[in-house]
């Protein structure tokens, strides 16, 4: 367990003024730092054996965060003593048994809620550490959220195309109530902080919607166009529930009005694209006038927001770009009580941000750090790591180290370059699904089976996308890809393009029920061993 640290602690120091101080004067003079910062303080933490999926600042004052992943374990740390290096995170004793996609506070921070590729969502005891119960779903769930005047009721967006609402105080084997029901997946769901009554969603085919509980199976307000597809990964609610930032596929972030369906603002940024994993991104600032997002390139982008959005329609350059990721960067969170910032992906660390300088961090805060970008693995030298090593990508964390692996890097390297050579060869009016995307997932399957059903699951590659021809709309009707943990088939057929299908089998023939070979029985052991008894 954690010890206290009596050292003097930045973090500390201004969460305690709005305790015991002027409230005012630490927002004004957090404000100000921030807002003069051209870079942040970073400072790594160390604990998961995997992939972080999931990260979530505590409610009232952000002094603890809880973290989720590919290890399956919910670790809560204290950060003003992580940050010092005292003691280690507490490990929530009950596991999942598949990777875990998203997490949850309650409002009073008794209890956590997490989510992910087994179907359920698990509820633990903060103090305790003890799971208090388990609620089944019948596909995997990629966003949590609870009720912000309610702590006994949540909210998930599941696989399956349902948004449920359930209440811990029902019998967990008692049905849910069903907000939505689409036939494409659920990605987030989020209530609004003021009128617990909306809930905005993000949706695979259907984009950003707005939802009122009183009137289910029907969204009161659709963002954005009505007229295309429109694939989303995030949604988010400001902390006075009248703008939602939204984070759409092969776009960058989105802001909108509350009772607008037409975007209010867009940014950009040179270098900025989101193509290769499931992101999220999330407001910043005390007044919320920021907003923060990851990138495949491996840095965060943070963008103030125009005062007048109608004069400023677009924003073409982040205010500061984070630079330290060694792989993409895919959650971000921000807490306004302390202007900490954290950040995780692929990698198996923790980036915490800050303006003040805290013990053993890197970074500077007076130009963007210069550092030079690690060289990216190619290909074939990601095959020849997975090759020399004598075994694949795993699901066994029991080596519980939290170096950085090599080959799980690369593999992720090699997406990236196969969405950028597809860029220079494919037309964006295409709606084939890039074969570049999912040649990797081929040959991954065919070297080592356990990485294809991690690979498809975890990476959730999207479709390609230039970062330098992006435009306002999306008007693609391709679907996000998913590969089914549960069941033999090569895909969900509701939502693979026939191509993708053709490229994610190790058999030319795959839509065959006579498929045969190892790597094909290897492939049937692997999707199964993340499948519910």
């Amino acid at each position: 367990m954690f010890h206290r640290s009596w050292c003097f602690s930045p973090v500390n120091f201004t969460a305690n003024r709005s305790i015991s101080g002027e409230h005012l004067l630490k927002q004004g003079f957090l404000r100000e730092r921030l807002g003069a910062c051209r870079s942040l303080y970073r400072r790594d933490l160390f604990g998961h054996y995997g992939c972080v999926n999931a990260i979530e600042f505590s409610n009232h004052g952000g002094d603890k965060l809880i973290s989720g992943g590919d290890d399956r374990r919910v670790l809560l740390w204290q950060l003003d003593q992580a940050l010092h290096d005292q003691g280690q995170p507490a490990e929530m004793k009950g596991h999942h048994i598949s990777n875990i996609f998203c997490l949850a506070f309650s409002s009073d921070n008794s209890r956590i809620f997490s989510a992910g590729n087994d179907e359920q969502v698990i509820l633990h005891d903060t103090n305790s550490r003890e799971t208090k119960d388990v609620f089944r779903h019948e596909d995997a769930v990629y966003g949590l959220s609870v009720d912000p005047n309610n702590d006994n009721v949540f909210a998930s967006a599941c696989d399956d195309g349902r948004v449920l609402i359930w209440d811990i105080r029902e019998n967990p084997t008692a049905d849910p109530f069903c907000l939505a029901n689409y036939t494409s997946a659920f990605h987030a769901v989020v209530y609004n902080p003021v009128e617990p009554r909306l809930l905005a969603t993000a949706n695979s085919k259907e984009g950003i919607a707005l939802w009122d509980i009183r009137k289910p199976r029907s969204c009161v307000l659709r963002f954005g166009s009505s007229l295309s597809s429109d694939s989303a990964m995030s949604v988010k609610f400001n902390a006075l529930g009248t703008q939602l930032v939204g984070l759409r596929r092969r776009l960058p972030p989105v802001l909108y009005n509350l009772h607008s369906s037409a975007a209010a603002c867009q940014f950009d940024h040179p270098g900025y694209y989101n193509s290769c994993t499931m992101k999220s991104c999330c407001f910043a600032g005390d007044r919320d006038q920021y907003l923060l997002s990851g990138s495949d390139d491996f840095n965060l982008y943070l963008w103030r927001i125009p005062e007048d959005t109608e004069l400023e329609p677009q924003v073409a350059h982040a205010h500061m770009v984070l630079k330290g990721h060694r792989s993409i960067v895919n959650q971000v969170r921000f807490t306004p009580a302390t202007h900490l910032v954290v950040s995780s992906g692929v990698e198996k660390v923790i980036k915490v941000w800050s303006p003040f300088q805290q013990p053993e961090c890197g970074g500077q805060i007076d130009h963007q750090d210069s550092t030079p970008q690690r060289s990216m693995y190619s290909h074939e030298e990601y095959i020849s790591l997975v090759l020399n090593s004598g075994q694949g990508l795993s699901h066994d964390y029991g080596h519980q180290s939290v170096q950085e692996d090599p080959r799980m890097i690369a593999f992720f390297d090699s997406l990236v370059q196969r969405e950028i050579e597809g860029w220079s060869s494919e037309s964006e009016d295409s709606l084939d699904l890039d074969e570049g995307i999912f040649r990797p997932l081929q040959e991954l399957a065919e070297i080592d089976s356990d990485s294809a059903a991690r690979a498809t699951a975890q990476a959730q590659v999207l479709g390609t996308r230039s970062p330098r021809d992006r435009q306002s709309d999306t008007n693609s009707t391709e679907p996000l890809l998913y590969t089914d943990s549960r069941t033999g088939e090569n895909a969900d057929e509701r939502t693979l393009h026939p191509k993708s299908r053709e490229f994610l089998s190790t058999d030319s023939d795959s839509d065959s029920d006579e498929q045969t070979g190892p790597a094909v029985e290897q492939q049937q052991a692997a999707r199964n061993s993340s499948s519910l008894p």
